[in-house]
């Protein structure tokens, strides 16, 4: 999350603000550190290093003192939990992509509906939900936007927001995909004259 800091957020609210200005669609950037629980992995493997720990002290052709093998197979449990645990990069490694991306799914979508993103008069709420541990961008559209946006684009943001991990400085790569948006949201959502700003930009969500 240290791209993702209050000089960011000065530059999304902007970012937001002028997309917003040229278009009618409602846009509500979400930025979360996790998208849930994973306490479970380390756990797994640390389960595993103390069984094979432990097998190892009982078929060595080498005598250990009981000792050492009580707290040498302790230690490796507590050890192997705490590298996988300050490790984000590793952690994320050993948690299956499936399970990343369906717990971003989630929270995505119980953001768009705690958050009221759902509720715009003419449904042209787009939340752009990023979370920090999976590395992944998730984009829901209200029905609205869904359907003036023709698919072809709708792909093109999945491709390129989920992208911006790549780049040395997510944060800054989130904020000039954002500007990207503004053509094609001007566009296919035409403005309105006195539209009213419908959703918070910095809408926060608790879950």
């Amino acid at each position: 999350m240290k791209h993702f800091n209050e000089d960011f957020k000065t530059k999304l609210y902007e970012t937001i603000e002028d997309i917003e200005n040229n278009s009618l669609v409602e846009i509500v950037a979400v930025i979360k550190p996790k998208s849930g629980e994973y306490q479970n992995v380390s756990l797994w493997f640390a389960s595993a290093a103390m069984f094979l720990t432990y097998t190892y002290f009982m078929f060595s052709p080498i005598i250990y003192n009981v000792y050492l093998i009580y707290f040498g197979t302790l230690f490796s449990f507590v050890l192997i939990y705490l590298i996988i645990e300050l490790i984000k990069p590793l952690k994320r490694f050993l948690t299956k992509k499936k399970r990343l991306i369906r717990n971003t799914d989630i929270y995505a979508r119980a953001v768009f509906q705690k958050g009221g993103i759902r509720f715009t008069n003419e449904k042209i709420g787009v939340l752009f939900y990023v979370s920090t541990f999976e590395q992944k961008v998730k984009i829901i559209a209200d029905r609205g936007a869904f359907t003036l946006v023709p698919n072809e684009f709708w792909r093109q943001f999945k491709d390129n927001f989920n992208a911006i991990f790549d780049a040395d400085n997510p944060a800054d790569a989130f904020i000039s995909e954002l500007k990207k948006t503004k053509a094609i949201f001007a566009e296919y959502i035409l403005p309105i004259e006195n539209d009213i700003n419908e959703l918070p930009d910095d809408l926060e969500v608790e879950l």
